[in-house]
């Protein structure tokens, strides 16, 4: 038996979708539906929320099996970190995959315990040239639509490790979330679009694996299937993502080659942080996500959000930062119920939104300039009485810069003229006295 549980590596495919293109040009073999995926995709994953704790149990039993393999469990991010510090050492150099539970979640408290985090993902793109190569997709609302026209993406294993024996070592520390884990044998599945991962498998002195409760999947088939959906659905968001970042920016690959017989390790840390109280308190919902990141791709404010450069943005886990608490607030989103629509497993995003902000003003008074924009026909009201005196009034600068400075409305916006005959006066054909 390996040491080792099997490490997979899951990439785009184009063999895949050359087989099945024959398979079905030949008759034997349909072609794969979009709502066959989701709906098996949503009952493994209603599955994992449910039977949890009985989840957790069977991967620790399997886990302790691979005697090279040192498991701990964490309660929240600091115990995390503060154990990958231990495990480093004398090391302060580590290395990222670009995960929700280590970017968000992880990497201030790894900052905190003196570690210096970099996003090996950002150095893949060192040989594009700068200016033909942009972050910003100019036509944002029109992605590819390749689902609508029942398009499926190939995803598949194309990389296995189930040694610790490497000849290219160097002395880091890998700190990488794993999309998916199987509970019955130990599998670790991630979803690869460039090489940053294999790298740090096979180049990492020290390997720390991140699991949160949610990555675990019954089985190995269900582990790689929950992998293969995330690129599947998740392939247009990368879009928005692609482009060379000089944050947290390294080049490990320019590290010393270590010599003599090095001993790696692999460590396993099974990080809480809040999700079991999420589970109690009304947010079961986000359990079913699977990080795809698909409610990125029309979210209207996710690229204009101030958030911490290098986060990863998704209007799920702008709630799960402020549900966790390292985000203040959740007032940016607009609740336009795209981010619904677009998810795979038909998580009420807008719903949940909507729910966390009621039960923090419940506990906490709004701001009278929120009370006055929640009300925007007192201020419409107002409007209209004064007319045109308040068209006038607000159109003048220094009113425009005392409404920025005591309602949030940016001086440069261009707000509508105010007439004393509203509409509905019109409409009857009334008038004011």
């Amino acid at each position: 038996m390996s040491l080792i549980p099997k490490i997979n590596v899951v990439e785009p495919s184009a063999e895949q979708s050359k087989h099945r293109a024959a398979s079905i040009f030949v008759r034997k073999e349909h072609r794969l539906n979009i709502d066959e995926v989701k709906e098996h995709l949503k009952e493994i994953r209603k599955y994992t929320r449910d039977n949890y704790p009985t989840l957790l149990e069977e991967l620790d039993k399997a886990l302790k099996q691979y005697g090279d393999l040192k498991i701990t469990k964490a309660k929240d991010a600091k115990e995390a970190a503060q154990y990958i510090r231990n495990v480093a050492k004398e090391t302060t150099l580590a290395s990222i995959n670009k995960s929700n539970v280590v970017v968000n979640e992880l990497r201030q408290e790894l900052h905190a315990s003196g570690l210096k985090t970099y996003l090996r993902y950002f150095t893949e793109f060192k040989n594009f040239e700068e200016g033909k190569f942009q972050k910003k997709v100019e036509d944002y609302w029109s992605l590819p639509g390749m689902h609508g026209r029942n398009l499926v993406e190939s995803f598949d294993s194309r990389k296995e490790i189930g040694t610790l024996s490497s000849t290219e070592t160097r002395d880091y520390v890998a700190i990488l979330g794993v999309n998916a884990i199987s509970a019955d044998d130990g599998s670790i599945f991630f979803l690869q679009h460039m090489s940053n991962i294999s790298k740090d498998l096979t180049q990492a002195k020290k390997i720390v694996f991140i699991v949160s409760l949610e990555k675990v999947l019954k089985t190995r088939q269900d582990a790689l299937f929950h992998t293969r959906s995330m690129g599947i659905f998740g392939l247009e968001s990368i879009l928005l993502d692609l482009i060379p970042n000089n944050i947290e920016n390294y080049d490990f690959d320019t590290l010393p080659v270590l010599s003599g017989d090095i001993e790696r390790e692999i460590h396993v840390v099974i990080l809480d942080n809040g999700r079991t109280e999420l589970l109690k308190n009304g947010y079961k919902e986000l359990f079913l996500c699977i990080d795809c990141r698909a409610c990125a791709r029309q979210c209207p404010v996710g690229q204009h959000a101030l958030h911490e450069r290098g986060m990863v943005y998704s209007p799920k886990n702008y709630l799960l930062g402020y549900l966790q608490g390292w985000l203040p607030s959740v007032e940016v989103c607009l609740h336009c119920g795209r981010c619904e629509v677009e998810c795979p497993v038909d998580i009420e995003i807008p719903t949940l939104l909507w729910k966390s902000q009621v039960e923090h003003y419940s506990h906490h008074t709004r701001s009278w300039k929120k009370r006055m924009l929640d009300d925007p026909e007192l201020l419409a009201k107002m409007g209209t009485l004064f007319a045109p005196l308040s068209t006038w009034m607000t159109s003048l600068k220094p009113v425009k810069q005392l409404m920025q400075l005591f309602t949030g409305v940016h001086r440069d916006s261009h707000l509508p003229a105010f007439n004393r005959k509203t509409f509905r006066h019109w409409l009857k054909g009334g008038r004011r006295d």
